[in-house]
C-alpha cells in the first residue's frame, strides 16, 4: 500500500492535462486564453510544478466536457472508482491526510461498491474505514465503511469525515457557531473538541457521510 505524494497528484494533473490538450489540439497558450487564466499558471500545471485550484479544475474540466477526476485522477490508479452494473465501486481509505489544496494523501485498502442511485456523480466519493468506538451512539463500529461525499460544506450536526491540524483523519458530529466549530462524539465517553477563531484554521473537511457498510466475515 502506498500513499500518493503532493508531487505524483501534480504528475497526473499534468499527464491528464498535457493528454487532454493534444486530443482537442490546442495549445496551453490557447488554452489560457480561453479560460482567461494566466499562461504561466496553465505553464506550471503541465509542468507538474503547481496543483490547480479546484476553481480552475472545474473550469478546465467544463471546457474539455469531462469531470473533476478526469483531470485529477490517474484511471490507472486504484483510487479511481470503477463503474458497472449500476453500483460504483470507490476505494476504500485506511487514513486521510491534509495539504495545501484538500486532501493531500489518502491510504488505499482495495474497493468497496454502492449503488449508483445513491450517489450525486456530480462530487467525489471515497469509503473511509472506521477506527475506533467514538461514534458508537451513531451505531458507526470499529470496522465500519464509511461512504464520504468530497464537499467542504456542511449543516450543523451533520457527521463528517474532519482533517485535524492537517494529520489526524477523524468521524465525528461538526457544528459551527460564529467563530468556533465543535467536533462532537456520539460516544459520551469522550469530550467535545472545540476550535476558536484561529485554531478554526486546523480544521477541514474532508466530505460529509452518506452511508455506512457493516461486513461480517
Amino acid at each position: 500500500m502506498t500513499t500518493k505524494s503532493a508531487l505524483e497528484a501534480r504528475k497526473i494533473v499534468a499527464k491528464n492535462l498535457s493528454n487532454l490538450l493534444n486530443k482537442h489540439g490546442i495549445t496551453q497558450t490557447e488554452l489560457a486564453r480561453r479560460l482567461k487564466l494566466p499562461e504561466a499558471s496553465v505553464r506550471s500545471w503541465v509542468n507538474a510544478n503547481k496543483y490547480p485550484r479546484i476553481q480552475n479544475v472545474q473550469k478546465l474540466a467544463d471546457y474539455f466536457g469531462v469531470s473533476r477526476s478526469d483531470i485529477l485522477e490517474d484511471k490507472s490508479d486504484p483510487s479511481s472508482p470503477r463503474r458497472a452494473f449500476g453500483v460504483v465501486n470507490y476505494p476504500i481509505v485506511g487514513e486521510i491526510k491534509a495539504g495545501p489544496n484538500g486532501i493531500a494523501e489518502k491510504l488505499y485498502e482495495g474497493y468497496s461498491a454502492v449503488l449508483s442511485s445513491d450517489i450525486d456523480r456530480s462530487y467525489e466519493y471515497f469509503w473511509l474505514k472506521v477506527y475506533g468506538d467514538s461514534m458508537i451512539g451513531d451505531g458507526i463500529l470499529d470496522g465500519d465503511l464509511a461512504l464520504i461525499k468530497q464537499t467542504p460544506e456542511f449543516e450543523n450536526d451533520d457527521i463528517c469525515a474532519v482533517i485535524v491540524d492537517g494529520e489526524e483523519g477523524t468521524l465525528k458530529h461538526v457544528s459551527k457557531h460564529g467563530s468556533s466549530i465543535v467536533l462532537t462524539a456520539s460516544n459520551s465517553a469522550y469530550a467535545p473538541r472545540m476550535f476558536v477563531n484561529e485554531d478554526c484554521n486546523l480544521i477541514k473537511i474532508a466530505g460529509k457521510l452518506v452511508q455506512i457498510k457493516r461486513i461480517y466475515r
